[in-house]
């Protein structure tokens, strides 16, 4: 059996779809990252409440100017069974961007019916941004490591 290439109008169009697409797929492929994120830095530490490792405190660090209304982020953390966490803004443990910050503390339970957090062990006390004493200056190119905080 013999094979016959059809090369009608239509199929070299198709041909040329085809070798375009994959020019341009090779092309973004090879260029940079461009998705305008800022520079993040590690944020680590450790909290132990009642002298314990304390898993599952959620931390919130709020920008002492207030949200950047030009490139809005939003950093988090949130601690392991050993208490310990890492910042994070555009992925897991990526860090904080630069900035002065200050940190708020809630320790939610996970309701097993619903899977979701709710209430607060801590019953506000370390929520509330206009109360907390924790603050972080996060510089380029310095890990930051808050330590251990007991709460």
């Amino acid at each position: 059996m013999k094979l016959v290439e059809v090369d009608t109008p239509m199929v070299k169009c198709g041909k040329q779809v085809a070798l375009a697409s994959w020019l341009l797929a090779s092309v973004v492929g090879c260029t940079s990252d461009d998705r305008n994120w800022k520079e993040t830095i590690p944020v680590t530490g450790t909290i132990f409440v009642d002298g314990a490792a304390a898993e599952g405190v959620m931390l919130t660090f709020h920008p002492a100017g207030g949200m950047d209304k030009t490139q809005p982020t939003e950093t988090t953390a949130m601690t392991d069974s050993e208490g310990q966490f890492k910042a994070s803004t555009y992925e897991v443990g990526d860090g904080a961007p630069v900035g002065e910050y200050t940190v708020t503390f809630e320790w939610p339970k996970l309701n097993a019916v619903s899977m979701r957090f709710e209430g607060d062990k801590f019953k506000g006390k370390y929520a509330k941004l206009e109360k907390s004493t924790y603050r972080i200056t996060v510089e380029s190119g310095k890990p930051v490591d808050m330590g251990r905080l007991d709460l």
